[in-house]
């Protein structure tokens, strides 16, 4: 009974405040694993999602600035390879509330890195990283799949380690590298090729 107790205890000690931009495929699939874990969820997207979102239990924004405003701990940046730029850079950033650690999750490590370093208040923390599976072959649980991650820009130890802990605790192969590594590493062994296919279905 204890046990249980102090379980409920640290689950809630644990869990953070989530803003998702680009409610696509994607970031539906981390979503629904995200809110299993306890954390509180919102969302914007260029595409009305506020009925699914009433149905997972999210809250959507169609304003950007309200979104902002809402006061995340992390905003995770669920947008296509191509669109990064102009979606980050569209948002009224001046609005954050407080210091706020930004994550991406593009197959690509190096752009997102010099984006979000270039547009990002200096204040704001960035961990970039790439869960290396999908809804497809994610659907049966995360164990034993890859997520890869660099610690861009981290000063809130606390908040970026729950997050990992998100993909840890439910059995990722955790792997720190840089983006740059990263991105050698892809161009040699092509390992990225089976997320291409969706990019398109992320926003």
């Amino acid at each position: 009974m204890s046990t249980s107790s102090s379980s409920s205890s640290s689950s809630s000690s644990q869990s953070l405040k989530i803003g998702i931009v680009g409610f696509g495929t994607f970031g539906q699939f981390l979503a629904k694993t995200m809110i299993k874990q306890g954390h509180t969820l919102m969302a914007t997207s260029r595409t009305d999602y506020s009925q699914l979102c009433h149905q997972l239990g999210i809250h959507f924004f169609r304003d950007v600035t309200a979104f902002l405003d809402a006061g995340m701990d992390v905003i995770l940046l669920c947008t296509s390879i191509l669109s990064l730029s102009e979606v980050v850079g569209s948002m009224p950033l001046d609005r954050l509330k407080r210091p706020t650690l930004f994550v991406d999750v593009l197959s690509v490590k190096e752009h997102p890195k010099d984006v979000l370093l270039k547009v990002l208040p200096e204040e704001s923390d960035i961990l970039c990283t790439h869960p290396m599976f999908g809804p497809v072959s994610g659907k049966n649980g995360w164990t034993d799949l890859t997520f890869m991650f660099d610690k861009v820009r981290i000063r809130d130890e606390a908040t970026c380690f729950k997050y990992l802990q998100i993909f840890a605790t439910e059995g990722c192969k955790m792997v720190e590298m840089t983006c740059e590594e990263h991105d050698k590493a892809a161009a040699k062994s092509q390992f990225i090729t089976h997320t291409i296919a969706g990019i398109s279905e992320w926003i």
